[in-house]
Protein backbone atom coordinates (compact mmCIF):
# COMPACT_ATOMS: atom_id res chain seq x y z
CA UNK A 1 0.00 0.00 0.00
CA UNK A 2 0.97 3.61 -0.51
CA UNK A 3 2.86 4.61 2.64
CA UNK A 4 1.03 7.71 2.23
CA UNK A 5 -2.08 6.24 3.36
CA UNK A 6 -0.20 5.34 6.75
CA UNK A 7 -2.26 7.47 9.39
CA UNK A 8 -0.59 10.04 10.89
CA UNK A 9 1.40 9.61 14.17
CA UNK A 10 0.45 5.98 15.08
CA UNK A 11 3.80 4.00 15.11
CA UNK A 12 4.97 0.73 15.92
CA UNK A 13 6.01 1.45 19.21
CA UNK A 14 7.58 -1.08 21.08
CA UNK A 15 5.92 -3.91 18.85
CA UNK A 16 8.38 -6.28 17.36
CA UNK A 17 5.03 -8.56 16.21
CA UNK A 18 6.60 -8.52 12.47
CA UNK A 19 10.21 -9.57 13.42
CA UNK A 20 8.94 -12.62 14.68
CA UNK A 21 5.71 -13.84 12.72
CA UNK A 22 6.41 -13.02 9.15
CA UNK A 23 8.33 -15.17 6.94
CA UNK A 24 10.87 -13.45 5.26
CA UNK A 25 12.88 -14.26 1.95
CA UNK A 26 14.91 -11.49 0.76
CA UNK A 27 17.68 -11.60 -0.88
CA UNK A 28 19.41 -9.93 2.47
CA UNK A 29 17.48 -11.79 4.67
CA UNK A 30 16.12 -15.50 4.74
CA UNK A 31 13.72 -15.76 8.10
CA UNK A 32 10.69 -18.35 9.20
CA UNK A 33 7.75 -17.51 10.46
CA UNK A 34 6.96 -17.36 14.13
CA UNK A 35 10.88 -17.30 14.99
CA UNK A 36 12.39 -14.22 16.02
CA UNK A 37 14.50 -12.19 13.44
CA UNK A 38 18.26 -12.67 14.17
CA UNK A 39 18.66 -8.78 13.89
CA UNK A 40 16.09 -8.08 16.89
CA UNK A 41 17.27 -6.75 19.85
CA UNK A 42 16.37 -8.02 23.61
CA UNK A 43 14.90 -4.75 24.48
CA UNK A 44 13.08 -4.08 21.08
CA UNK A 45 14.37 -2.65 18.08
CA UNK A 46 16.74 -3.64 15.08
CA UNK A 47 20.31 -3.95 15.14
CA UNK A 48 20.39 -3.11 11.07
CA UNK A 49 17.68 -1.01 11.32
CA UNK A 50 19.32 1.71 8.64
CA UNK A 51 20.37 -1.02 6.08
CA UNK A 52 17.34 -3.43 6.80
CA UNK A 53 16.26 -5.60 3.96
CA UNK A 54 13.91 -4.12 1.42
CA UNK A 55 10.87 -5.97 2.45
CA UNK A 56 11.32 -5.01 6.37
CA UNK A 57 11.44 -1.38 4.83
CA UNK A 58 8.19 -1.63 2.80
CA UNK A 59 5.96 -3.92 5.14
CA UNK A 60 3.71 -2.23 7.21
CA UNK A 61 0.70 -3.93 8.99
CA UNK A 62 -2.65 -3.41 8.39
CA UNK A 63 -3.04 -1.90 11.74
CA UNK A 64 -1.00 1.30 10.85
CA UNK A 65 -3.65 1.93 7.60
CA UNK A 66 -7.23 1.41 9.35
CA UNK A 67 -7.91 4.59 11.04
CA UNK A 68 -11.18 2.15 12.73
CA UNK A 69 -8.84 0.73 15.10
CA UNK A 70 -7.47 2.29 17.55
CA UNK A 71 -4.21 1.96 19.82
CA UNK A 72 -5.62 -1.48 21.73
CA UNK A 73 -5.51 -2.93 18.01
CA UNK A 74 -1.73 -2.79 18.03
CA UNK A 75 -0.78 -6.65 16.54
CA UNK A 76 1.59 -7.31 20.58
CA UNK A 77 -1.01 -5.79 22.31
CA UNK A 78 -4.41 -7.21 20.67
CA UNK A 79 -3.24 -10.30 19.81
CA UNK A 80 -4.18 -9.92 16.32
CA UNK A 81 -1.80 -9.47 13.11
CA UNK A 82 -3.69 -7.94 9.93
CA UNK A 83 -1.96 -8.48 6.83
CA UNK A 84 -3.17 -7.48 2.94
CA UNK A 85 -3.59 -10.72 1.49
CA UNK A 86 -2.90 -10.67 -2.08
CA UNK A 87 -3.26 -14.34 -3.20
CA UNK A 88 -6.40 -17.30 -3.22
CA UNK A 89 -9.06 -14.12 -3.41
CA UNK A 90 -11.76 -14.72 -5.07
CA UNK A 91 -12.81 -12.83 -8.46
CA UNK A 92 -16.32 -11.15 -6.88
CA UNK A 93 -13.51 -9.39 -4.34
CA UNK A 94 -11.09 -8.48 -6.90
CA UNK A 95 -11.91 -4.78 -6.39
CA UNK A 96 -11.37 -4.38 -2.70
CA UNK A 97 -8.59 -4.80 -0.64
CA UNK A 98 -8.25 -8.66 1.37
CA UNK A 99 -7.31 -8.74 4.79
CA UNK A 100 -5.67 -11.46 7.00
CA UNK A 101 -6.42 -12.00 9.96
CA UNK A 102 -4.14 -13.80 12.61
CA UNK A 103 -4.20 -15.25 15.59
CA UNK A 104 -0.85 -14.73 17.40
CA UNK A 105 -1.73 -14.15 20.95
CA UNK A 106 -4.23 -16.05 23.60
CA UNK A 107 -6.68 -17.98 20.98
CA UNK A 108 -10.13 -16.46 23.32
CA UNK A 109 -9.19 -13.26 21.09
CA UNK A 110 -11.27 -14.67 18.22
CA UNK A 111 -14.34 -14.04 21.12
CA UNK A 112 -13.52 -10.76 21.23
CA UNK A 113 -16.48 -8.52 20.98
CA UNK A 114 -14.57 -5.99 19.49
CA UNK A 115 -12.30 -8.32 17.06
CA UNK A 116 -16.05 -10.17 16.15
CA UNK A 117 -17.89 -6.36 15.02
CA UNK A 118 -14.89 -5.14 13.38
CA UNK A 119 -14.14 -8.47 11.22
CA UNK A 120 -17.95 -8.26 10.69
CA UNK A 121 -17.71 -4.64 9.60
CA UNK A 122 -15.54 -5.72 6.93
CA UNK A 123 -17.34 -8.28 5.79
CA UNK A 124 -20.53 -6.26 5.29
CA UNK A 125 -18.23 -3.74 3.43
CA UNK A 126 -17.40 -5.94 1.05
CA UNK A 127 -13.91 -6.96 1.99
CA UNK A 128 -12.63 -10.43 2.13
CA UNK A 129 -11.42 -11.72 5.34
CA UNK A 130 -9.32 -14.39 6.38
CA UNK A 131 -8.36 -15.78 9.65
CA UNK A 132 -5.41 -17.80 10.21
CA UNK A 133 -3.28 -19.14 12.78
CA UNK A 134 0.78 -20.46 12.78
CA UNK A 135 2.96 -22.38 14.78
CA UNK A 136 6.69 -21.31 14.82
CA UNK A 137 9.21 -22.68 12.02
CA UNK A 138 5.61 -24.21 10.23
CA UNK A 139 3.38 -23.16 7.05
CA UNK A 140 0.21 -21.32 8.49
CA UNK A 141 -3.54 -22.15 7.32
CA UNK A 142 -5.90 -19.62 6.63
CA UNK A 143 -9.46 -19.64 5.71
CA UNK A 144 -11.66 -17.31 4.11
CA UNK A 145 -14.82 -16.23 6.16
CA UNK A 146 -17.19 -14.01 4.17
CA UNK A 147 -19.23 -16.45 3.06
CA UNK A 148 -19.21 -18.30 6.23
CA UNK A 149 -20.24 -15.69 8.35
CA UNK A 150 -22.74 -13.29 5.71
CA UNK A 151 -25.92 -15.31 6.88
CA UNK A 152 -25.09 -15.07 10.80
CA UNK A 153 -24.23 -11.47 9.88
CA UNK A 154 -27.21 -10.81 8.26
CA UNK A 155 -29.41 -12.62 10.40
CA UNK A 156 -28.11 -10.78 13.48
CA UNK A 157 -26.95 -14.47 14.94
CA UNK A 158 -23.84 -13.36 17.36
CA UNK A 159 -23.79 -16.77 18.92
CA UNK A 160 -23.84 -18.36 15.49
CA UNK A 161 -21.17 -15.58 14.38
CA UNK A 162 -19.23 -16.45 17.81
CA UNK A 163 -19.73 -20.19 16.40
CA UNK A 164 -18.80 -19.91 12.78
CA UNK A 165 -15.57 -17.95 13.60
CA UNK A 166 -14.37 -20.29 16.54
CA UNK A 167 -15.05 -23.29 14.00
CA UNK A 168 -12.84 -21.47 10.75
CA UNK A 169 -10.08 -20.76 13.60
CA UNK A 170 -10.11 -24.50 14.43
CA UNK A 171 -9.98 -25.59 11.20
CA UNK A 172 -6.71 -23.38 10.74
CA UNK A 173 -5.54 -24.83 14.58
CA UNK A 174 -6.07 -28.30 13.27
CA UNK A 175 -4.80 -28.79 9.56
CA UNK A 176 -1.56 -30.07 9.19
CA UNK A 177 1.20 -27.59 9.41
CA UNK A 178 4.32 -28.49 7.18
CA UNK A 179 7.47 -27.73 9.00
CA UNK A 180 9.90 -25.18 6.64
CA UNK A 181 13.65 -24.92 6.80
CA UNK A 182 16.24 -22.59 4.94
CA UNK A 183 18.43 -24.53 2.62
CA UNK A 184 20.69 -22.86 0.09
CA UNK A 185 19.11 -19.01 1.20
CA UNK A 186 15.62 -20.04 0.38
CA UNK A 187 12.47 -21.23 1.87
CA UNK A 188 11.75 -24.81 1.52
CA UNK A 189 8.27 -26.78 2.91
CA UNK A 190 9.46 -30.25 4.18
CA UNK A 191 6.22 -32.37 3.42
Amino acid sequence: MNNQLLIADRECGECTVCCVELTIEDQELVKLPGIKCKNLLKKGGCSIYQNRPNTCKSWYCMWRFLPLLDDQWRPDLKGILISRVFDNIPEKYSDKIALEFSIIGKRSVISDIQFIEVLCGYIVSGFPCFISYGTAGKSSRKQMLNDLLLPAIENRDFELIKKKISQAFMNCVKHPKNKMKIKNGKIVIIS
